[in-house]
């Protein structure tokens, strides 16, 4: 039951430099005072930070936390078309944490950056009150996709179904283990991030604009619509049949479910519509697709055709120092009128 309170941070450090390599080319090694690379191309970088209590929730192991942190890196590198090169990991770390924790956390990380081809390059360890994971990545782009450049009468489209996220956070605070639902539970806990598919999209220079969702479907609409200066007209929900299964069993709205869940990593984009077939026709090399659900349109305003009427949202998604950090736990206690991250 050792803790690395008794190995301490030399040991931390020691453990983290046995797992990283020096980047091909540069002048400074793991363990130096900072790292260095040449690039020839643009450089894109993303910072995310992963906090035990709002971010872990029951039924994640550390390993999957770890996994998890990474990930939402990636899928906002992938948002913007680029390819990631190396994460920079910021740990803060219980005293009492066993060393066999933080090595299944760190696990975690290596879990990541294998399956999306990064290295972890430095970072910094800490002591902190609970764990707290801030990973930084860098990447490269030759055509970026900004969220500045939607226009009226273009499509909007995502690259998967939502709902699945929502239901499945439902499920592990209720400790809802039938195997039924474990694809739901397996959306929170093995989230992926859509980067091949938005690598695709930047090379083929049909997408203008492009935001990850997780924040929530809502949240990535309202930023869209406020960084192009546009509004959406929502026809089709991208509802995942599961998930609206689940919702129908549990009481849930499916319609919150799908728009204000968040940590999907879903890709939402606009286009041209005569660009709809073609970039499917690219993506289905990685059994990827974009599916339409709206239009791009004047108003300023995000409004979604649902069940004969039109319902305008105003607000939604998770937004930090607003939304209690366990306040999710009353939409999985079946209050559904909020959002859950």
């Amino acid at each position: 039951m050792t803790r690395i309170s008794d190995v301490g941070e030399s040991w931390l450090i020691k453990f983290i430099l046995s797992r990283i390599s020096k980047i091909e080319g540069s002048k400074l090694g793991p363990g130096d005072d900072a790292f260095d690379f040449t690039s020839p191309r643009r450089v894109v970088c993303s910072g995310d930070t992963l906090v035990e209590h709002t971010d872990i929730p029951p039924g994640m192991t550390l390993r999957q936390a770890g996994r998890k942190a990474v990930v939402a890196v990636i899928s906002d590198l992938a948002a913007k078309g680029a390819e990631p090169r190396y994460i920079v990991t910021q740990l803060g770390l219980r005293r009492d944490l066993r060393v066999e924790e933080f090595e299944e956390l760190w696990a975690g990380l290596e879990d990541a950056c294998k399956e999306y081809n990064v290295k972890i390059v430095g970072g910094d360890t800490n002591e902190a009150d609970e764990i707290i994971l801030s990973v930084f990545g860098i990447g490269y782009s030759d055509n970026l996709i900004p969220r500045t450049g939607a226009r009226p009468g273009e499509r909007v489209a995502v690259t998967g179904l939502f709902g699945a996220t929502y239901t499945g956070l439902h499920a592990l605070f209720n400790s809802i283990t039938d195997r039924k639902w474990e694809k739901l539970r397996m959306s929170v806990l093995n989230p992926r991030a859509r980067l091949y598919e938005g690598i695709l999209m930047a090379k083929s220079g049909l997408v203008t604009s492009s935001i990850d969702s997780s924040d929530g479907l809502a949240a990535s609409l309202q930023q869209l619509s406020l960084a192009s200066g546009v509004g959406f007209i929502i026809e089709d929900l991208p509802i995942d049949p599961l998930a609206a299964e689940y919702a129908r069993q549990f009481g849930l709205d499916i319609f919150d479910a799908v728009m204000f869940g968040g940590e999907e990593y879903e890709l939402v984009v606009t286009l041209p519509d005569p660009a709809i077939d073609e970039l499917n026709q690219k993506l289905s090399s990685l059994q990827g697709r974009l599916i339409p659900i709206g239009r791009v349109s004047e108003k300023k305003e995000v409004e979604v055709l649902w069940q004969g009427s039109v319902r305008r949202v105003v607000a939604g998604g998770w937004e930090h120092f607003v939304s209690r950090g366990l306040e999710r736990r009353r939409v999985l206690n079946n209050d559904t009128n909020t959002s859950c991250r």
